[in-house]
């Protein structure tokens, strides 16, 4: 093992810097202004992360939308539907009834609704297109984006970001060496962190 651990380090070390400078070039481009963000006039949180693992975002998701129905405010879900078998856009709930299972609009979609019963679900891999879906067939006040932190393209009026306490210190390199989908520095862009998975309100050891 520990020879394995030898060979495959360095490796990692290479990938690693390779896939977090891809992301920073990235997100410098969209800082400067050469990629653009489209804006909507419906209000957008996103709800993510900067890992990968659960960090809460569906229980999160789902207690967003109880709190801003609660309030007489109409909440529209856009997820990716990771994991699902499908392709394109589908409309996983019509604030009636699911209209897909799992396998077709992705398990966290299929729970929050669910778990929700009467809010709007859209999966697709083009944001954008969903939230035009959405808007179109539904009326919604407040647009929840499930998993949104890294889609730069839609822009955002709310960005929350999760984070899980009980990540090692050695998660918080990136990918694949360590969890992180983006560098640490890039959580400048988010409007509110929240720990999750805190043990006696202990913080993540990211600092």
């Amino acid at each position: 093992m520990k020879i394995l651990k030898i060979i495959f380090v360095p490796f990692l070390l290479v990938i690693s810097w390779f896939y977090r400078t891809i992301i920073e070039i990235r997100n410098l481009l969209y800082d400067l202004g050469f990629y653009k963000s489209i804006n909507f006039e419906t209000p957008i949180i996103s709800v993510g992360n900067i890992s990968i693992g659960g960090t809460g975002k569906t229980p999160m998701v789902i207690y967003l939308s109880k709190l801003l129905k609660k309030h007489g405010i109409n909440v529209g879900i856009i997820s990716r539907g990771y994991g699902r078998k499908s392709n394109g856009i589908i409309i996983v709930h019509n604030e009636k009834k699911l209209l897909v299972d799992a396998k077709i609009g992705g398990d966290e979609p299929y729970l929050i609704g669910k778990e929700l019963k009467n809010t709007p679900i859209v999966v697709s891999n083009n944001r954008k297109k969903g939230i035009d879906t959405l808007l179109n067939q539904f009326k919604v006040d407040v647009i929840l984006l499930d998993d949104g932190f890294q889609h730069r393209k839609v822009n955002r009026d709310i960005d929350i970001v999760l984070i899980s306490a009980e990540d090692s210190e050695e998660s918080y390199k990136s990918l694949p060496l360590g969890k992180l989908r983006e560098p640490l520095r890039s959580l400048k862009r988010a409007h509110y962190i929240i720990y999750t998975k805190t043990n006696n309100y202990n913080n993540p050891k990211i600092h």
